[in-house]
This record gives structure tokens, C-alpha cells and sequence, in this order.
């Protein structure tokens, strides 16, 4: 991976995120790109929005917030996050928004460094595990079959190129077709689909939607970042899927 790393730092405190910057600026240059300084979770959010950054450098001690508020607002969050803070005691909160790391102030340049280059290298195999599989498979070649969906009332067989996309209902899965129909189907989830669908030409795009190749017209920047279906559907597109959805389909 050479592109730099678009990056957004959060903190309220003004000279801890002026020192951040500082850092980053003369330490980083080569491997960051600051988009954005924010004071408050608000700010940050729309700037995220904005920007859609690789990685957020995140305060936690925010007064009357924490830095897990703005974590809280996304389903999938869309960016790498990489806490700095004044205290140890969050570490275990961190842990489960998967945060890729963990700064203690003052920020030390070396541990930024270090902070930096795993974002990078786990952007990188991310998306090469992911452009390995979706090279493999040939569009034009695929044989569609059909699938036989266990609904609330009864069973129904549905060829694979009627599905335009299905959605994640909690436990349940709904498909939704092109002659209108949505059909509920209790017994499989989501990811179980996935692992069905995954060499038909079936795109996960979302945490909770999986979308059918060749119903995609186009990517859709404006707002947020989703995908736009023929049938004028738009369907969220998850930053870290967005990086895949980008590189296999704009750069050949």
C-alpha cells in the first residue's frame, strides 16, 4: 500500500490535539494526510462523514462524552480507530471496538509510528485477501442455479439471478427479488449466505446486505457512501468494503 493514510484527529483538549498535529506533521507526512482536527464529537462526526478517513485519532475523556459516543453512532464503524488518551483504565473498552491501538499521552513519536504502520498493514492485507477472492471469480462463466428458501410459511425455489439483494433482519435474512416479491427466510443468516453466495457473483457490502453484482449501477459518493442499484435501491457500502469495491472495479 502507498497512498497515504487519510487521518482524523479528535480531542477536546486544544493543546493535546495541536501537539498530535504537531507530530504527525513533522514526523509523518510521508504516510498521513490530516484531514480534519475536531474538538467535540459532533464536529467529528461530520467531518468522518465528509472526509470518510482511513483512521480516526480518538480522545476518550471527552466531558460530558467519551470518544466511544461517536463509536456508538455507526452499526459498522467505517474507519480504523487508534485512541489516545491520558489514562489506562479504558484499555478494556478499546478492546471491544477493536480499536488497532492504544496510545497513552504523551504521545511518544515512536509508538505513533508503530500505531500508524499496523492501520496501514492491516488496511493492506485486508484488501488483498479480499481482491485475491473476488479475482477469482469470472462473471461471465458463472452458472446460476437456484436456491430453496425455507420462508415462515413455506418452502420456495428461487433462481439466483432473480435475487437482486438480500438484508440482514436480525437472525432471519430477507430476500428481495426483481418481480417485487421480499421473501423472509428463518433457518440462515446473513453470513450464511455469503458463504453460499460468494463464487455466484454476490457482493458483501455491508455488515447487513449482500448484493447481487450485476444489479450494481454504480458507486454513489454524494453523502454517504452507498451503492445504486438498476432498480434505484441504494444499499450502504461500508468503508473497509468500500476500499475493495474501488480498487477491483475502478482501477482496471
Amino acid at each position: 500500500m502507498t497512498d497515504k493514510l487519510k487521518v482524523i484527529l479528535v480531542d477536546d483538549e486544544k493543546r493535546s490535539i495541536d501537539n498530535l498535529y504537531r507530530l504527525l506533521s513533522q514526523y509523518c507526512m510521508d504516510t498521513v494526510e490530516i484531514s480534519a482536527k475536531c474538538r467535540t464529537i459532533n464536529e467529528a462526526y461530520k467531518a468522518i462523514t465528509k472526509h470518510q478517513p482511513h483512521l480516526v485519532f480518538l480522545d476518550i475523556d471527552m466531558p460530558p462524552v467519551t470518544g466511544f459516543d461517536l463509536l456508538k453512532r455507526y452499526e459498522d464503524i467505517p474507519f480504523e480507530v487508534v485512541f489516545v488518551t491520558a489514562y489506562d483504565f479504558y484499555a478494556i473498552d478499546a478492546i471491544k471496538f477493536s480499536a488497532a491501538y492504544y496510545i497513552l499521552k504523551p504521545v511518544k513519536i515512536e509508538e505513533l509510528k508503530e500505531a500508524i504502520e499496523k492501520v496501514r498493514k492491516t488496511i493492506h492485507k485486508r484488501t488483498k485477501l479480499s481482491a485475491d477472492y473476488f479475482r477469482q471469480l469470472d462473471l461471465q462463466s458463472t452458472q446460476f442455479t437456484t436456491l430453496l428458501i425455507k420462508s415462515l410459511k413455506k418452502s420456495i425455489l428461487i433462481q439466483l439471478e432473480d435475487i437482486i439483494y438480500l438484508k440482514a433482519e436480525g437472525s432471519y435474512s430477507t430476500l428481495f427479488l426483481r418481480n417485487g416479491q421480499k421473501i423472509t427466510c428463518s433457518q440462515k443468516s446473513i453470513k450464511d449466505y455469503e458463504l453460499m453466495l460468494m463464487d455466484k457473483g454476490f457482493f458483501r457490502s455491508h455488515k447487513s446486505y449482500l448484493v447481487s453484482l450485476r444489479e450494481i449501477e454504480c458507486l454513489d459518493k454524494s453523502d454517504s457512501c452507498e451503492l445504486l442499484l438498476k432498480n434505484k435501491t441504494r444499499i450502504p457500502l461500508a468503508f473497509r468494503r468500500k476500499i475493495i469495491f474501488e480498487r477491483l472495479f475502478y482501477t482496471k
